[in-house]
């Protein structure tokens, strides 16, 4: 009887919420296991990331108000800079078209890999 209560004895030590192991065990790598959390410290990391992110995304919205035309110096409405990005880059790949055409036209040949999809 003293082999199936011995199954039972789990070690639970390392199942512990609490960031306050004196004892760290090894992880399956061989490495000590990082010391948990904080409810508070992971809140500060998602807002850490949360900031890092918008704040790329803003990044990228005053890129593009840098490169497309008739974007620069306006109030930056995300939606506009969107729709403005949208028709400038489908102006580009007819012109794109247009200039492929104009090539072939005057015997020229325009290798497939540089043509649209």
């Amino acid at each position: 009887m003293s082999s199936d209560t011995s199954a039972h004895n789990i070690d639970h030590s390392h199942d512990s919420v609490s960031s306050n192991n004196e004892t760290p065990g090894l992880g399956a790598d061989g490495n000590q296991d990082k010391p948990r959390l904080t409810e508070q410290e992971k809140k500060n990391n998602h807002i850490a990331s949360e900031q890092k992110r918008r704040a790329a995304i803003r990044e990228g919205f005053d890129r593009l108000t840098e490169l497309v035309p008739g974007l620069e110096g306006q109030g930056r409405s995300e939606s506009v800079v969107l729709k403005k990005t949208v028709d400038f880059l489908r102006l580009k790949l007819q012109e794109r078209r247009e200039l492929i055409a104009e090539i072939e036209r005057t015997g020229g040949h325009v290798d497939e890999s540089l043509r649209t999809r």
